[in-house]
């Protein structure tokens, strides 16, 4: 069995595979001995060369990876859990987001951790675990909460009213989840309550009663509480709640009633009963923190969706797992409703339909796609709930583009406080400062979290790894046009009319050639079908599929089968009228690959169809897809390239396709 500092040894390797590293470079960043990595790199020798990879070494310069199979590689990769698999692995990768994680198990879901096993979930060594709750237990100190051991699982103890305060400085501050609070839409609340009052007073019933909420489900049952009051100011309120009496009697009944209560006192009004059950429905269809069988098939259903959204419209939605989460959660009520035949009224449908028109027609026709949806008849006052989802993920998108900027003055806090308002009143909208520093009191920490620097000192004489800006204090035009320029070649949209896609550099050196040749080999060589006779559709998948099943296991063929079936369901896989692109709901293999059939005397898929020329039966891997993004985009761009079509459907072997292929590639480029 591989050590796990000998997995990251080698996904080290991975990672710098291109380039020589000495052991003591390798050492340093694995804070292991010289010695020990040089031992390692013996016992990993024969182990790396049976599985398609080679380590060579060069004296004066250290060690690199060579691959010489790939796709051997690749499965080795797999078997000892060096790719992420899902969501949630690939999501707990950066530190930040692994902490998020571990603390929200700890204290949103009280939970207690075992170490190894998260460790196995995650597919994080133990060890780096260990370090991410030294590193919480230094957050936690300050609010007198201390992480314990007992036997193999960590908690953490200390007083609630302190877990309470951690848990709404850390989950819930403006700069965190409950970015909803920033949207115009929702400002208005704040004459009645905030929501930082919702979200406190929802958090200590909710934590009295031991109901567990995620931080998501925080957020959406205060944006739930948020609207009931706008509606109940607007005359509005919940008609035909039919629950069963029985439901009186739960917990969640009475925490409702509390929090309802709480709340009345503060906004002035009262809530109907109606109002209260529907808190209650809330409550009940949140409070199950483990994911049940609905659960899944609901985020199936999403993540399908936004990946329809992401390929055809290029909004970035697909990796907001606070997004996917949120509409979950608000889906599981709402269905109820519908099969109630319960009206919900949104006060804010006409402004959301006013300022923003597209994303909601946008989320209207995607999500009606929803297998869960299709058989009702939905009110545009629903469609606006839920285009409120995907207000509050753009808001975020646009706050993560903005570039973190540090600001360096001299001295004095009056010169550093006057550039900052300067900054902030031009770029508001397009950067983050981040700190405001004195020349002597510049942080390394603080160096790594910025894009650039403005200073009002003149730091020529330093190095730095980001760009530095030097200013006037008074921030002249000529400053801020400099800025502008900067921030107009690094600027990055939330939203494109196709998707962003990572591409090579459009040089056309040697290196970049065998680039784009290696990946178009990795994806399609074992995969590539002539079609020298008329074949029926049947017959050209089928044997698509036989090839496509090369290294997979036994059940792949019938899994893909039932898996692209799904997904014809969800929406027409048809680029044009002569390129269709079978390809599975959610991923089957192991590895990356597309077949490739060509018919250059037309193939009759159906009535609607009846002429196809190209079928790409796409297989993404259920652990990495970094390079189907870039033939996805040249299959979109040979739509409307009738020459390159025709040169295509002449070829008679894989490298005449091949380079075609490339051409189509740089092309897009």
């Amino acid at each position: 069995m591989i050590k796990n500092k000998q997995r990251d040894l080698i996904s080290l390797m991975v990672r710098s595979k291109n380039l020589f590293k000495s052991s003591a470079l390798l050492a340093s960043e694995l804070s292991l001995s010289d010695r020990t990595v040089r031992t390692y790199l013996n016992d990993l020798k024969p182990l790396i060369e049976n599985n398609g990879g080679t380590i060579v070494s060069k004296q004066g310069y250290g060690y690199q990876l060579q691959i010489k199979d790939r796709t051997a590689f690749n499965l080795f990769l797999i078997e000892h859990h060096l790719f992420y698999r899902n969501e949630e692995q690939a999501n707990c990768r950066e530190a930040c987001q692994r902490k998020h994680h571990i603390l929200n198990l700890l204290l949103l879901e009280s939970q207690k951790i075992d170490i190894e096993a998260l460790s196995e979930r995650l597919f994080i060594s133990s060890s780096q675990l260990n370090k991410d709750i030294l590193e919480i237990k230094h957050q936690l100190q300050p609010y007198g909460l201390t992480v314990k051991k007992s036997r193999s699982l960590f908690y953490v103890e200390g007083e609630e009213k302190a877990k309470r305060h951690f848990i709404l400085s850390y989950f819930f501050h403006e700069e965190s989840i409950n970015f909803l609070q920033n949207l115009t839409y929702l400002n208005k609340f704040s004459d009645v309550i905030s929501f930082d009052s919702l979200t406190i007073i929802i958090l200590d019933e909710c934590r009295e009663a031991k109901i567990k909420l995620s931080d998501v489900m925080m957020q959406n049952i205060v944006l739930h509480l948020s609207l009931s009051i706008k509606r109940l100011q607007s005359g509005l309120s919940i008609q035909n709640l039919d629950m069963p009496q029985s439901t009186k009697n739960t917990l969640e009944y009475q925490v409702a009633k509390k929090i309802i209560n709480r709340v009345e006192k503060v906004i002035g009004f009262c809530f109907p009963k109606q109002e209260q059950m529907y808190l209650t429905l809330h409550l009940m269809s949140k409070s199950n923190v483990t994911h049940n069988d609905v659960d899944c098939e609901l985020y199936l259903s999403v993540t399908n969706i936004l990946i329809e959204i992401e390929q055809q419209t290029g909004y970035l939605f697909l990796n907001d797992e606070q997004l996917k989460n949120g509409v979950i959660q608000h889906l599981k009520p709402m269905i109820v409703r519908l099969q109630q035949n319960i009206k919900l009224e949104n006060p804010l449908l006409d402004e959301i339909k006013a300022n923003s028109p597209e994303l909601f027609e946008l989320v209207k026709n995607y999500l009606s796609q929803l297998p869960q949806l299709n058989q009702f008849t939905i009110h545009d006052d629903e469609w606006g709930y839920l285009t409120l989802h995907f207000l509050a993920s753009i808001e975020k998108l646009k706050n993560e583009q903005k570039a973190k900027v540090l600001i360096i003055c001299a001295t004095g806090l009056g010169s550093a406080q006057l550039l900052k308002n300067r900054v902030e009143c031009e770029f508001d909208e397009r950067i983050k400062i981040v700190a405001t520093q004195g020349y002597y009191e510049i942080e390394p920490e603080t160096l790594n979290k910025v894009d650039f620097i403005i200073s009002s000192v003149d730091l020529s004489a330093q190095v730095f790894k980001v760009p530095v800006f030097h200013v006037s204090v008074f921030l002249t035009d000529d400053d801020v046009q400099k800025i502008r320029r900067y921030l107009a070649s690094r600027n990055m949209p939330v939203s494109e009319r196709r998707m962003q896609i990572p591409m090579f550099a459009t040089q056309k050196s040697c290196n970049h050639f065998i680039d784009i040749e290696q990946i178009i080999d990795d994806l399609f060589a074992d995969y590539f079908y002539p079609c020298r006779q008329p074949q029926s559709k049947e017959h050209i998948l089928d044997s698509l599929l036989d090839l496509l099943a090369l290294n997979e296991d036994s059940n792949y063929k019938q899994q893909m089968i039932k898996q692209m079936q799904n997904r014809m369901l969800l929406g027409d896989i048809f680029f044009s009228q002569a390129i269709v692109v079978p390809h599975p709901a959610i991923p089957v293999g192991k590895l990356s690959k597309i077949g490739v059939a060509m018919i250059p005397d037309g193939l009759f898929w159906d009535d609607n169809y009846p002429q196809v020329r190209f079928v790409f039966m796409i297989s993404p891997s259920i652990y990495q897809n970094s390079t189907l993004a870039m033939i996805t985009k040249a299959i979109i761009n040979l739509i409307d390239d009738l020459a390159m079509q025709s040169k295509l459907l002449k070829t008679h072997n894989y490298g005449q396709f091949k380079r075609l292929f490339i051409q189509l590639i740089e092309k897009g480029a």
